[in-house]
């Protein structure tokens, strides 16, 4: 395949310089626009023409060269950053297989038999994000679509299983729960999706994975979906996919990240000091701009105290931990997505996956611990090809956070500030060598000192 920077792209394509490649498999021409992906054997001009109305100006990468194999009905692996516009790339070929199934006579989607379509995702936030795309996209084409995940009561979630839907979406351990009990079939499904599965393989799933796919005949279509590629995302793509196209979109290195995100650092005495930059330099940006803001901490009791602290403040803000019920969870997502909070303070859980439009900013208030973690987190803003900025608070004694940002910076091509180089050398300190305070005439007795 042409590498991407030869092309000139305009306002009718999607305006990104990664590059693309395909890893292996058979190479397709990339549908890049609206009018490339409409035609006989392709997706039909009125679903086109809604993405259009929706304000879709073009195909993002993944979705111009994973169109075209997945509607010849191969199998692919996709590899590319959260924030691609993978959800659709792999939905909408998902709906149109199914309705010519059912054109053919050859899918009757019912209780008895399962759905058609199957989507796993690792936790229950990304599954909820995806039932919604699917809800949302899926029923012009009168595609239903369900959602179970853990957390949450199974009753509920049954009956909509009840209902047939053509599509569900799926956290490994609810679905193998329903597998077990019968309150669900896989013996018909034509489809199989699995999104973020380095993440899920991060998360020990893969068992859950093995016993799913053993319920699903070996006759299907797969896409596979990972923003990075370890060898066991590798061993998991040997196992479930038939001679796949391989699409890679940008580095698999796990320190790249979008080159759309500006990351700086704020240099910090104490905790006060945080406060002071979120309340005279965060808020009053996000006041002026409307936008929206995620503050990463690493603990749920810090998570909690902010969200206490602010809130009674009068800031807009959220909270998302995993001490919260599903009630509370859904209910600060939907605030934060509807910009009815303007502040969502989370714990990781957030960093992956979570596709929110208007996130101004990604604040670290607590700087991440490795490389993967950060990307992830930062990786909230600046996605489909809008632009954000990442803020990381970092003592002078910070000096593994501070490795971590350089070393992201430094692939991102961002030049690296001084601040930064001087606390990852460990001469990020206030020392001077010179007597200061009450010491700077030359004794501290005079000055309040001991004697």
């Amino acid at each position: 395949m042409a590498e991407e920077s030869t092309v000139v792209w305009g306002d009718t394509q999607w305006k990104d310089d990664d590059k693309v490649r395909v890893i292996h498999g058979e190479t397709y021409e990339p549908w890049r626009s609206w009018d490339a992906c409409s035609g006989p054997w392709k997706f039909p001009a009125g679903l086109m023409q809604f993405l259009l109305s929706a304000g879709f100006k073009s195909p993002t990468q993944i979705q111009a060269h994973t169109w075209p194999v997945l509607m010849d009905g191969k199998d692919v692996i996709g590899v590319a950053k959260t924030g691609s516009g993978k959800t659709l790339g792999y939905l909408l070929p998902g709906y149109i297989k199914v309705k010519r199934e059912q054109m053919k006579g050859h899918c009757d989607v019912n209780h008895a038999n399962g759905p058609a379509m199957l989507v796993m995702a690792p936790t229950r936030e990304l599954c909820q994000q995806i039932f919604e795309e699917s809800d949302r996209f899926g029923k012009p084409a009168e595609i239903k679509t369900a959602c179970v995940f853990g957390g949450a009561p199974k009753h509920p979630q049954v009956r909509c299983l009840w209902d047939g839907p053509h599509c569900v979406c799926a956290t490994p351990g609810r679905l193998t729960d329903f597998l077990r009990d019968g309150s669900i079939k896989l013996s018909h499904i034509l489809y199989l999706v699995l999104d973020e599965a380095d993440r899920m393989l991060d998360m020990g799933f893969k068992p859950q994975i093995d016993e799913i796919t053993s319920y699903i005949p070996p006759e299907r279509q797969t896409a596979l979906y990972t923003a990075t590629w370890p060898k066991e995302v590798k061993q998991i793509a040997d196992t479930l996919t038939r001679t796949p196209t391989h699409i890679q979109v940008g580095s698999t290195d796990s320190a790249t990240t979008n080159a759309d995100i500006t990351q700086n650092v704020v240099k910090i005495n104490n905790e006060a000091d945080k406060m002071r930059f979120l309340e005279e330099d965060i808020f009053p940006m996000l006041q002026r701009s409307g936008g929206c803001a995620l503050l990463f901490v690493k603990t749920k009791k810090t998570a909690h105290q902010l969200y206490e602290t602010l809130s009674k403040a009068g800031a807009p803000i959220v909270c998302l931990h995993g001490d919260l019920d599903q009630m509370r969870r859904d209910q600060s997502l939907y605030a934060f997505k509807n910009g009815k909070a303007k502040v969502l303070v989370a714990t990781d859980v957030a960093q992956r996956g979570l596709d929110i439009k208007n996130v101004q900013c990604v604040i670290n208030y607590d700087a991440a611990g490795n490389v993967e973690d950060y990307v992830h987190r930062i990786g909230r803003t600046g996605r489909a090809g809008e632009k954000g900025d990442a803020y990381t608070l970092l003592y002078d004694h910070d000096r593994g956070p501070a490795q971590v940002v350089m070393t992201v910076m430094r692939k991102s091509g961002q030049e690296v500030p001084p601040m930064l180089k001087e606390i990852v050398e460990g001469g990020g300190s206030n020392l001077t060598g010179q007597w200061t305070g009450r010491y700077s005439k030359g004794g501290g007795k005079g000055g309040g000192g001991y004697g």
